[in-house]
């Protein structure tokens, strides 16, 4: 398995066939919007196979220095509670540094997965949602 930084270099088409396989509720059927997500991340880490093939990636926005919004958490199905999650949150932690915070938003599903990867929930938060 290989990690890596691949913010500019991820193509939209190969992040949405992950995402799809991931089960993730994301837009992946309109590829101009994963590409622009894509884009405007400031951090990428994926996790490939010997092959190339990708398993998984964490997309986050973030200034490095003081917090980190960790957008997408998402690896394949057939490579769910392996590990790779917490190595993509790891990684992430690595990039951004002790001094910046990361934080997501959780889908319902996912709500007793973030706490087992030593994630702690937070009560002070809000949120405009978006229109479409």
């Amino acid at each position: 398995m290989v990690l890596a930084r691949e913010e500019g270099r991820l193509e939209a088409a190969e992040y949405a066939a992950l995402v799809r396989s991931s089960g993730l509720d994301r837009p992946v059927d309109d590829l101009p919007r994963m590409a622009a997500m894509l884009a405007g991340a400031d951090l990428v880490v994926t996790a490939r196979d010997d092959a190339g093939q990708l398993l998984g990636a964490a997309r986050s926005v973030t200034d490095f220095a003081w917090c980190c919004y960790l957008s997408d958490l998402v690896v394949t199905k057939e490579r769910q509670r392996g590990g790779l999650g917490r190595l993509l949150l790891a990684e992430t932690k690595r990039a951004v540094g002790p001094g910046c915070m990361v934080l997501l938003l959780s889908t319902p599903s996912a709500m007793g997965y973030y706490p087992r990867l030593g994630m702690e929930r937070v009560p002070n938060g809000f949120l405009i949602r978006r229109d479409g």
